[in-house]
């Protein structure tokens, strides 16, 4: 399978068209950045309104990452909120999204900042800053 500009427009609305199916008006795509001689680069930038939230989907050679970040920039990445494949294909871009959709409706997840060189988690419960590496995985 050649790996071409061509290729990576055909994946970029595969993207789009699942956002779409399965977002209908809660979602708008707001960036297409595309780099495809840089090992097939593209990002994509989606605004999602029922949280405001910021939908960033990231693609380089084949491995797509899907970020999500809120308006004051804590993020959290959907495959370190629950793993799924982000092999670029049509069924794996399905799939994520609708991942996506479900871990969004729960809106249960850490988010993660940076401020003044500390590291921050952000859920429900409240801020917490994270001061050694073991938190991370301990919830």
């Amino acid at each position: 399978m050649r790996l071409d500009s061509v290729f990576y427009n055909n994946i970029i609305g595969v993207f789009d068209l699942y956002m779409n199916k399965i977002f209908g008006t809660d979602i708008r795509k707001t960036e297409t950045v595309c780099k495809f001689e840089h090992r097939g680069f593209f990002r994509l930038g989606y605004e999602y309104f029922p949280n405001h939230y910021k939908i960033e989907v990231e693609n380089e050679f084949r491995t797509f990452a899907i970020t999500i970040f809120d308006d004051e920039q804590a993020f959290s990445s959907l495959f370190g909120i629950s793993k799924f494949n982000n092999q670029l294909g049509e069924e794996n871009i399905k799939n994520s999204i609708l991942l996506l959709k479900a871990v969004l409706l729960r809106n249960d997840f850490n988010m993660y900042f940076y401020k003044d060189g500390k590291l921050y988690r952000k859920n429900s419960e409240g801020i917490k800053r994270i001061k050694h590496i073991e938190e991370l995985f301990n919830g």
